[in-house]
């Protein structure tokens, strides 16, 4: 079975437009690049490119020599900020020579920077709103940073959207954008799909500990026992894993115990929709004191019971 994961790309490609370079043939009479024309050239190439964003002003330098290699920088005004575009001129020969111009800047749509962080939640956090201010596209250097807010019932948690190349690959720190759900025995947890459709519904009724017996001693300490109840919402539904966690140390919950002290066992069944099934887990583990936590088939937590 597979289950929504929190953290399911490391990056994505959010640029509003991947600006590579163009390049055109220009003949100049007197040895300098003609300014106007050069930034005649930026804002047709910016708004062939990008039609949806607003292109202001663009200045080029003035006086600018012809030179194999020469490159200087101009300025666009694009959706209200500055664009830097560096322009490189090549090919000079005689009374010609031909210009590339490539952005020094990415251009970062933040509509699509909300729909990444969103496709990132856990679905019980589907509601949550995101907040990466008002503009609509952010200008930002490599390396720099995009801060986006999500909020949910009073909680709140910034993100931060990393820049990391011209074209707009960026990356999410944390990488888990919204932590899973942490709640007490007999909270019920809904596990759902990659599709959003809600798979299993999955509830820590109980706990209780036993030093064991004659015949069975637990090697941590305790035996812990969880009475789980699982309720399936579409065909072909089964358990995923829980595990204990204690002391910072995993424990699954397949300790052996012969006595009655835990019965009956959550046995391994294929559950249709609107079947349930309901038994005990067991665990070996040091402590009456830790977390029951719920995991997807990629080991990503999907939420934890506090005992």
């Amino acid at each position: 079975m597979r289950a929504i994961t929190n953290s399911h790309r490391s990056a994505a490609a959010l640029a509003a437009v991947v600006l590579a370079g163009c390049s055109a043939e220009v003949t100049v009479g007197d040895g300098t690049v003609d300014a106007d024309r050069m930034a005649s050239a930026v804002a047709m190439y910016l708004r062939e490119h990008v039609p949806d964003v607003q292109v202001g002003t663009i200045t080029c330098p003035t006086d600018v020599k012809v030179a194999e290699g020469k490159t200087f920088t101009c300025t666009a005004d694009v959706a209200g900020t500055q664009l830097p575009m560096n322009v490189t001129l090549s090919h000079v020969s005689g009374g010609e020579y031909t210009y590339e111009f490539k952005p020094a800047k990415a251009l970062i749509d933040t509509r699509k920077v909300v729909t990444e962080i969103r496709s990132r939640l856990p679905a019980q956090a589907a509601g949550a709103s995101i907040d990466c201010g008002t503009a609509l596209i952010r200008i930002v250097e490599v390396s720099g940073k995009i801060p986006c807010t999500v909020s949910l019932a009073g909680k709140r948690q910034v993100v931060q959207t990393v820049v990391d190349d011209l074209g707009g690959t960026v990356h999410f720190e944390p990488a888990t954008v919204w932590a899973a759900s942490i709640g007490k025995i007999g909270d019920k947890i809904t596990v759902y799909g990659e599709s959003g459709a809600a798979l299993l519904e999955v509830t820590v009724a109980r706990v209780k500990f036993s030093t064991g017996d004659d015949f069975d001693q637990p090697e941590h300490g305790l035996y812990l026992g969880a009475y789980v109840t699982l309720r399936a919402l579409i065909d072909q539904q089964d358990l995923i894993e829980i595990t204990a966690v204690s002391g910072g140390k995993t424990y699954t919950g397949d300790a052996i115990v012969t006595s009655t002290t835990f019965d009956p066992p959550l046995d391994p069944v294929l559950l249709n929709q609107g079947e349930q099934t309901a038994g005990w887990l067991i665990f070996d583990v040091p402590t009456r004191h830790g977390h029951l936590v719920i995991r997807d088939a990629t080991n990503n937590q999907l939420g934890a019971w506090k005992y």
